[in-house]
């Protein structure tokens, strides 16, 4: 059963939900308005219409918001599946290419993945700090892929003349998603909000901090 896809039983204590609020609202529409207006003799035909309209009212907005759950489901469903999917290829790369990396940053590299890896198993935890939500994609799609990737491209003789500052990189982002996934599993939205600068600060474009004498 795929996240966008409610249980049978759930659909169906949704579906009498609707009901049963829908109902619900007739009644106390037709209600209200039979006891304004009798002893006038339209007064069951007025609480009829206006007790439908509560009904349907009520039945549309409870469609409407289940649908809109149901989006965010799939959309929630379908950016997880592509992050997860990224974070595999970048796991792949860390322990496939790990002898072009300088040999202290194996660890804070396999901790960066790791810690990605549980923000997003809590990506719904983020919804409401988005830019701590666009910070963390950013770095699995683009920044973290980038960085090891001009890393590895360099000439095995420049490697060395720029270790120290691929280290330096490296060891900011693991700083900034340790800190980050701490404050999701704990759901400290209030810790994210204020300290997302940090993970900010490690997303600066590696084209412009990282290499730049090799012209890459």
């Amino acid at each position: 059963m795929t996240a966008e896809e409610p249980s049978p039983d759930r659909s169906d204590r949704q579906r009498r939900l609707k009901y049963s609020a829908s109902a619900a609202a007739f009644l106390i529409g037709f209600v209200i308005l039979v006891v304004l207006m009798l002893p006038n003799p339209w007064a069951f035909a007025a609480g009829a219409v206006v007790g439908g309209a509560a009904a349907a009212g009520t039945y549309g907005t409870m469609y409407g918001r289940e649908l809109s759950l149901q989006r965010r489901t799939a959309e929630l469903s379908t950016v997880h599946t592509d992050l997860s999917g990224r974070l595999q290829e970048l796991d792949a790369m860390v322990r496939n290419r790990a002898h072009q990396f300088p040999p202290s940053t194996h660890g804070q590299l396999r901790m960066v993945v790791v810690g990605l890896e549980e923000i997003v198993q809590r990506w719904s935890t983020l919804d409401r700090a988005p830019e701590q939500q666009d910070a963390v994609h950013r770095t699995i799609t683009h920044h973290l892929p980038r960085t090891l990737e001009l890393f590895i491209g360099l000439p095995d003789s420049a490697k060395p003349e720029h270790a120290e500052e691929f280290k330096s990189q490296v060891s900011l982002l693991a700083e900034a998603v340790a800190k980050t996934r701490d404050r999701v599993v704990t759901n400290d939205l209030n810790a994210l909000r204020t300290h997302r600068w940090l993970l900010e600060e490690s997303l600066t474009d590696p084209d412009e901090r990282l290499f730049k004498e090799e012209g890459l």
